[in-house]
């Protein structure tokens, strides 16, 4: 995937990255962005080390700290780029819907996270590792998950499904998207740990499940 340059941009402005690495090939700019959240998928933040990463992404360890001020300041880079990403695919989802029930929409979202995802295995284990296993002290990032992108769009299915007698009306409705949207997040930690489950299965636990306790 080509970086989006807006965003490297701001990082810059931030500070999490330098403008020498703003101003390289995007070839490159990229390749040491899917290094990296290679290296901290499988082996977590202290497990990665930097000279392994300048050997796979192909650059000096020199180089590196003009790219970046430190470690901590990749991982930031490479959760942030990671991010905007989420918000971009989960738009795409959005974008080609095409169902009409409130129940069809919930499921239609899951099975594009999942069936059809376009989260490779690198991609996942990074996924997981943002949202399960960081804990590193000196970065304080809040929100990164991918729960956060999609929950508009699922108020936006509750709230329709309440105008049209799906969901019942005497629940709060942002709550109720809410818990929706956890539980699809909760499902998604799932599948991405390799705890698969059938479409039908699915439909059990996500879509008859929900709204057999919510529906009117």
């Amino acid at each position: 995937m080509a970086l989006d340059e807006n965003v490297i941009v701001d990082l810059v402005k931030r500070r999490i990255v330098t403008d020498t690495f703003r101003r390289l090939p995007a070839d490159k700019k990229e390749r040491v962005y899917r290094t990296a959240i290679n290296l901290f998928g499988k082996f977590g933040y202290d497990g990665l080390a930097i000279d392994q990463l300048c050997r796979q992404a192909g650059i000096s360890k020199g180089s590196f700290f003009q790219y970046f001020p430190s470690k901590t300041h990749l991982l930031e880079f490479a959760i942030l780029v990671f991010d905007d990403y989420l918000g971009g695919w989960v738009a795409e989802i959005r974008r080609n819907e095409r169902v009409v029930l409130a129940r069809d929409r919930i499921l239609y979202l899951y099975q594009a996270l999942v069936v059809n995802t376009k989260l490779f295995s690198d991609q996942q284990r990074f996924y997981l590792f943002i949202n399960n296993a960081l804990n590193h002290a000196g970065v304080s990032l809040e929100g990164l998950d991918l729960e956060r992108h999609f929950q508009g769009y699922v108020n936006e299915i509750i709230h329709r499904g309440v105008q049209t007698g799906e969901i019942r009306a005497d629940y709060e409705v942002d709550l109720t998207g809410h818990l929706v949207s956890m539980i699809i997040g909760a499902l998604l930690n799932r599948e991405y740990r390799d705890r698969k489950m059938t479409r039908h299965q699915t439909e059990e636990y996500l879509v008859s499940f929900l709204f057999d306790g919510i529906k009117a």
